[in-house]
């Protein structure tokens, strides 16, 4: 019974959630302006289907986007509390010796590892566990975002070591470093020098700041 308390929650809290986004959504849409430019050779008209393929991606409204950021947030606290009670007894032992398939992670230990795949990973890139796992089956490598995530990884290391660390800093002043936050900023794509879209922040990061 109470192994399904965090999974209830977060389904309790995703039907809240997503109630007050629709009572809190714009009842009106201005009405789109027709757009009559002839599209070049090979290319799609202006006005195609939104989101459809080679049509513009539509914009997450702020309300839409807290509601994302929300779900996914619980989703991360509640396959955590899941993981966690399943190693329990285990969580200072070394990450491999108590999960399968560990790469780039080796030596941490393994209720630090959860932590850092929540809230290192997960909150960086405003993202689920399902985003780079396969939920339930951790250890398979079948999506191609759980090779690019160690990439990733392995380049913030190389960064850190070998470049910022060579970077004089004042006396006493602490070293900065760069994370997944650094360029994600709660984003599942890296974002530009412009930054995220105003409301694409998580709760709590300000533009640039770190985890």
């Amino acid at each position: 019974m109470n192994e399904r308390v965090p999974a209830a929650v977060a389904s309790v809290s995703a039907i809240v959630i997503l109630v007050y986004a629709c009572a809190t959504a714009p009842t009106t849409n201005p009405s789109p302006t027709p757009n009559t430019q002839q599209p070049a050779a090979g290319q799609q008209a202006p006005g195609g289907p939104p989101g459809g393929p080679g049509g513009p991606r539509v914009p997450l409204t702020d309300s839409a986007r807290r509601v994302r950021d929300s779900l996914n947030s619980a989703r991360r606290d509640s396959a955590s509390a899941n993981i966690l009670r399943s190693i329990a007894g285990r969580e200072n032992q070394p990450a491999e010796s108590v999960f399968k398939n560990i790469k780039i992670l080796k030596g941490i230990p393994a209720g630090r590892l959860v932590a850092i795949m929540n809230m290192g990973f997960g909150r960086s890139l405003g993202v689920s566990c399902g985003f780079c796992h396969v939920p339930g089956k951790w250890d398979l490598d079948d999506k191609e975002e759980k090779n690019t995530a160690r990439l990733m990884f392995a380049m913030v290391q190389t960064i850190n070591r070998d470049y910022i660390s060579k970077v004089p800093v004042d006396s006493g002043a602490p070293r900065p470093v760069v994370n997944c936050f650094t360029c994600h900023r709660g984003n599942s794509r890296p974002m530009g020098p412009e930054g995220p879209p105003p409301g694409n922040r998580p709760p709590g990061a300000p533009p640039g700041s770190g985890e």
